[in-house]
């Protein structure tokens, strides 16, 4: 189900956990400081991820170095550039990132319905002062992360009835009020279904469709 080098870029990093840690520090001029704040390291987490997986010869590439959009994929990955995004999370806070902007990702799955089957690579880390370790790491796919909620057939991040983004489950926890899709079509339906619930009729018939086929 997941791609190759995906996979072997996982195990590597699982037989690598207990050796990742260190610290965040900001230098200018002659001060340099130890960050403690957690604004921002997803980022540099998945920066640093780039480097690790050169170093150690995994066949991944950035698009943002080739011209590419600065929005997604995060990376490319083995022969045939599969499709790789980095997220990371406050393990004791949980998982509150945004896995995409609801209406690109309708518009971009319906015109390159590859984007479906996106591996996620995802860092779960602690901060202790200034001290990050990662503490756990998943391969997951997109309807393994995702799940209904209480108002939408798909969990998202909305404010004054305005869909924002595309917001995880617990998929770590065994309480979750949700449980993630079991398949990938159950995410499908699910996302044309809040966009159909959100967007009225006028957007019943072409996006399905385009999925579907």
């Amino acid at each position: 189900m997941y791609h190759v080098e995906s996979l072997k870029i996982y195990s590597k990093l699982k037989e690598s956990l207990n050796e990742l840690e260190g610290n965040t520090t900001f230098s200018m001029g002659d001060i340099s400081i130890k960050i403690k704040g957690k604004d921002g390291l997803g980022g540099l987490i998945e920066e640093w991820f780039g480097i690790w997986a050169h170093n150690n010869n995994f066949k991944i590439y950035d698009p943002k170095k080739e011209g590419g959009s600065q929005e997604f994929p995060d990376y490319y990955v083995g022969y045939n550039k599969d499709l790789l995004e980095i997220k990371a999370f406050d393990y004791d806070a949980g998982a509150n990132f945004d896995l995409a902007n609801f209406e690109s990702y309708c518009e971009s799955t319906a015109n390159m319905p590859a984007r479906l089957d996106s591996d996620y690579l995802i860092f779960g880390y602690r901060l202790c002062g200034s001290k990050l370790k990662i503490e756990k790491i998943w391969l997951k796919k997109i309807w393994e992360i995702t799940c209904p909620s209480e108002r939408w057939p798909l969990k998202t991040q909305t404010k004054r009835d305005i869909i924002y983004n595309i917001r995880p489950a617990s998929w770590y926890s065994v309480n979750s009020r949700f449980k993630v899709f079991t398949k990938k079509e159950n995410f499908i339906n699910a996302l044309y279904e809040t966009q159909f619930k959100y967007k009225g009729t006028s957007h019943k018939n072409t996006y399905l469709k385009n999925i579907k086929d």
